[in-house]
């Protein structure tokens, strides 16, 4: 909701709750694929080393809860790594959480089609194709640009989690006391296992609580106190993951025949046989959901922390350069799909092949997070007891680490080749641009992009809205003509609504808008912001009026409109009807909608066309 709050208005922020959806739509995936790749390791037992990973799990959660407070740009690893031990250091963080991010969308979007094809037979067999496509359309959304709701994470969070509690509420009526017998004792078996397969189980069972990246990553759209955000959110994560994770585990890896079911889909077969169709129904449903929508996630994680590292010039600007039409990375983002495409063509979309390899990434990511904020902590002199508590956290990660680098050759050479490639690549980019060397840091506000793109040529121009208020001793438009492209007609109703009504100043309005919850640094005015500004400009100027351009950068046009409008002061709003089709509105959000919801009585809004 927009507010107003000193004279300033402000757009809505991100609470714990919403918070916690964004990184249970990542974190939570792990339920539905996890339990089938543990089972083929360490057999009925897998629900033992998901509990063994727990402790350590709830401990790294406060590490992670600690960096997403302490870093409000984002960055997540990138950040407290540059700072715990410079740039270079940032840059392998980077291409760690990318290496993550390309195995989970490519693990995320097989699951998802592995779980409807439970569903229906006819896609059996077909899981691969389905999932290249579903990343390719991902691609595609995400180019033209999709608008990140948290409410829509929230509301696929929710109905997945309140689903898999009705699982196991469905599972614990239909089971008797020696099925229950059986998962106590194959969840309490880790006195029984040597220590070796142990450590082996343990350092695998981390894959259950992957996604921990996802709330330093949200760090920029977190309401205030953002240690507190932090704190909520990630407890309630902890609570929801602790709640299902190991349960859930325990009951489909030894209530289930995994000769007569598909470990891959261990949760959809568990429902189908404590529920029967209308539970597998509800499971399959809210599963490919999630795990469509993380794969989504990762693929926007993906352009992000490629910004990230071009803007610490470890990556070539092209890669960020946005398309003039959507204004969104092109490149970026076919990477971010053709490259998961490539990961599942090559491993065939077998899960367990993906789950090796996701290890390397994952848990490199983990351990270099943990040490810098050790690193961080002594250097800002506090060594009490959470820093010893931190110490050990990054010790069991270590442990984890280096175990999936000795059990896991395939996934140590893919990642490692490909994280120590692009690595090189980067300090090698960025030696050859020794003018280029100072890291100009990562996401920003809107305002701050505003106004790092008021020094640039494109700029010269038009107006940022904090330069239109500078001028409103001189100028004090009270109409406001909202533009998205050429609109003769919206242009000469302004005209006579402003005469008509004896004043002389209209301020004009471009949105440039940038789909997702993060702001690039170094976005400038496109062309046609320019052109459409400059001729509106130059008819007004010739009817003897005097114009404002302002150029704006804004997730959500309609909340950009309201934003400049109580900061003139204006008493009227000028837009022309929607030319956009149905799918950009529906990927985008309706503009006049959001603008007839937020806008105070006291303004008049005024749709010609």
């Amino acid at each position: 909701m927009v507010r107003v709050a000193n004279g300033h208005a402000q757009l809505r922020t991100l609470g714990p709750v919403l918070c916690w959806a964004i990184v249970y739509a990542d974190i939570g995936t792990s339920v539905y694929y996890v339990p089938g790749l543990l089972y083929r390791s360490v057999g009925t037992s897998a629900a033992t080393f998901v509990l063994a990973t727990s402790l350590a799990f709830v401990l790294l959660a406060e590490k992670y809860s600690d960096i997403a407070a302490r870093y409000p740009g984002g960055g997540g690893v990138v950040s407290v790594a540059e700072e715990a031990f410079g740039p270079r250091m940032g840059a392998l963080g980077g291409m760690l959480i990318l290496v993550d991010y390309f195995l989970t969308a490519a693990i995320s979007s097989i699951s998802g089609f592995t779980y409807l094809a439970t569903l229906v037979p006819l896609l059996q067999g077909f899981e691969l194709p389905l999932a290249a496509g579903g990343l390719l359309l991902l691609g595609v959304l995400n180019w033209i640009g999709i608008r990140e709701s948290a409410q829509v994470s929230a509301a696929i969070a929710i109905s997945a989690f309140a689903a898999l509690l009705l699982l196991i509420g469905v599972t614990a009526t239909q089971i008797d006391a020696a099925a229950w017998d059986k998962v106590r004792s194959a969840a309490t078996a880790a006195g029984r296992i040597p220590i070796a397969d142990a450590i082996t189980g343990y350092a695998f069972a981390w894959l259950a609580f992957s996604g921990l990246e996802s709330l330093a990553q949200i760090s920029p759209a977190m309401g205030p106190p953002r240690r507190r955000t932090a704190g909520l959110a990630m407890l309630l994560v902890v609570i929801a993951i602790l709640a299902t994770s190991p349960l859930l585990t325990a009951l489909a890896t030894n209530l289930l025949d995994p000769g007569t079911v598909n470990p891959d889909a261990f949760q959809s077969e568990l429902a189908f046989a404590m529920g029967g169709t209308w539970l597998r129904v509800l499971i399959v449903v809210t599963a490919s959901a999630l795990l469509l929508f993380a794969a989504n996630t990762a693929v926007v994680g993906t352009y992000h922390v490629m910004g990230a590292l071009a803007d610490g010039e470890f990556l070539p600007r092209p890669l960020v350069r946005r398309s003039d039409k959507f204004g969104t990375p092109h490149l970026s983002i076919a990477l971010a799909a053709v490259v998961p495409i490539a990961v599942l063509v090559a491993t065939n979309g077998d899960l367990a092949s993906l789950g090796a390899l996701y290890a390397f990434g994952l848990l490199g990511a983990f351990f270099l997070s943990s040490l810098s904020l050790d690193r961080v902590r002594i250097t800002e002199g506090r060594t009490g007891m959470l820093f010893w508590v931190g110490v050990a956290t990054t010790g069991l990660v270590l442990i984890a680490f280096v175990t999936n680098l000795i059990e896991k050759p395939q996934a140590t050479l893919f990642g490692g080749t490909l994280t120590l490639a692009m690595l090189a690549y980067g300090l090698l980019h960025r030696g050859d641009v020794p003018f280029l060397r100072r890291r100009r840091g990562g996401k920003v506000t809107t305002q701050e992009a505003e106004r790092i793109a008021a020094e640039s040529p494109a700029a010269v121009e038009i107006l940022t809205l904090q330069e239109a208020l500078d001028l409103k001793p001189t100028y004090s438009p009270r109409t406001l003509v909202c533009l998205r492209g050429p609109n003769q007609r919206l242009l000469e109703e302004a005209a006579t609504h402003v005469t008509g009504g004896g004043e002389h100043d209209v301020a004009v309005l471009f949105v440039e808008e940038v789909p997702g919850l993060f702001v690039p640094r170094d976005t400038q005015p496109s062309r046609e912001a320019r052109e459409v500004l400059a001729e509106a400009v130059a008819w007004l100027n010739a009817r003897g009026l005097t114009s404002v351009p302002i150029w704006r950068l804004a997730q959500e046009a309609g909340d950009a409109i309201v934003q400049v409008a109580l900061e003139l002061g204006v008493s009227a709003i000028l837009v022309g009807t929607s030319q956009r089709g149905t799918l950009w509105r529906f990927l985008r959000g309706n503009v006049l909608a959001r603008l007839a919801m937020r806008t105070p009585r006291e303004v008049r809004i005024v749709i010609i066309g």
